[in-house]
């Protein structure tokens, strides 16, 4: 694994298959040496504060070019203050909701948009491309347009920095 130059305040994602998994890197390190993150996770059902290995698993980490709104100390304390009280939900407040509200910018997520748009547009191609468009085919479609609409959301949000 490439190792990342992160700092507090730095919005980063993971590449889990056809999504990327948003955290906010904090203030703090862990035992390992790395910095430790706070995210919105199905896994946990909430907001936690965990080790860089918990959450990205080995798995491709990005740098994203997301700014905050307010200082790192402020993100960082509005951030922890969902720890254990969150509601995670897939569709209205996951990772990228989270690291979103604590930057300031509201509860918003690029994927789920991307995601409901490619899927209907999906389900409408089918319908009127088809010579019988069946549910079956309807669904296939939406999902795979749903699933190339969010892998192509998360794309844009990456840059780079030079490790140390």
């Amino acid at each position: 694994m490439k190792k990342l130059n992160v700092s507090p305040g730095d919005i980063i994602a993971t590449l889990f298959g056809t999504y990327h998994h948003y955290s906010l890197v904090t203030d703090r390190i862990c035992e390992e040496g790395l910095p430790m993150l706070i995210s919105a996770t199905k896994r946990n059902g909430t907001v936690r504060e965990e080790t860089w290995n918990t959450v990205t698993q080995g798995k491709q980490t990005y740098i994203t070019k997301l700014s905050l709104n307010g200082t790192v100390e402020e993100v960082l304390a509005k951030a922890r203050s969902r720890v254990d009280s969150w509601k995670y939900s897939l569709a209205g407040s996951n990772c990228e909701h989270f690291v979103n509200w604590a930057r300031g910018v509201g509860m918003t997520s690029n994927q789920v948009q991307a995601g409901v748009a490619g899927g209907l547009l999906g389900a409408i191609a089918v319908g009127v491309l088809s010579e019988e468009p069946k549910t079956l085919k309807v669904f296939a479609g939406a999902a795979l347009m749903g699933a190339i609409a969010v892998s192509a959301a998360k794309a844009a949000e990456k840059k780079k920095r030079p490790s140390p």
